[in-house]
């Protein structure tokens, strides 16, 4: 008794649900990237390798676009400690026949030293105190260098001066690198301006 009311619940569900676009279906663009290829002499592990894969594989871009692509991937792996990473893509088209063209993009990375954090200096902070700022920062002394997480420090700062009053505090970070041991000094330097009434 119970199967054929299995069966027709299952039968519903596949009839009901809408077909998933797929990206080529909805790129209006000229390319998309089928493929990336990485190279053999890369010291990034294989998980990195397949975070940048998985941020490419599927992206619609027009010939203009190549070098924000390599823009994502300098980011990507500047999350991974790289800051200094420099990416030259090349791409190849797969499929001429096909709109948008798939392409094998070839990506040449040198990634350089990974950085770690050492210190980490909060400069002109006086709303509010180095306690307050902790919690919220997203990145740690000893910390891999991950400029993502730079940038959710400062928005997480930046939202709490706008709760106690100052909407157009100004943060910015700013990196000094010391090469000799491949590890970073970390700045952000804050103009707090007016309270708000």
């Amino acid at each position: 008794m119970r199967t054929p009311l299995f069966v027709a619940l299952l039968t519903v569900c596949f009839v009901g649900s809408p077909s998933i676009a797929t990206p080529q279906d909805s790129c209006d663009k000229q390319f998309v990237v089928s493929q990336v290829n990485l190279p053999m002499t890369t010291q990034l592990s294989s998980s990195e390798q397949a975070t940048i894969r998985a941020r490419l594989i599927g992206r619609c871009f027009d010939d203009q676009q190549v070098a924000e692509l390599a823009g994502r991937v300098r980011d990507t792996l500047q999350s991974f400690g790289y800051f200094r990473a420099t990416v030259s893509p090349t791409i190849a088209v797969v499929d001429v026949s096909r709109h948008p063209q798939p392409v094998s993009l070839n990506l040449e990375v040198v990634e350089g030293a990974r950085y770690k954090v050492r210190e980490i200096t909060w400069l002109g902070i006086k709303a509010i105190s180095s306690e307050q700022i902790v919690p919220i920062s997203q990145i740690r002394p000893e910390d891999i260098l991950d400029m993502s997480k730079v940038r959710e420090t400062l928005e997480a700062a930046r939202r709490l001066y706008a709760a106690i009053g100052y909407p157009t505090a100004s943060i910015v970070s700013e990196v000094q690198v010391h090469e000799a041991g491949h590890w970073v000094s970390l700045y952000f330097r804050v103009v707090e301006g007016p309270q708000s009434p």
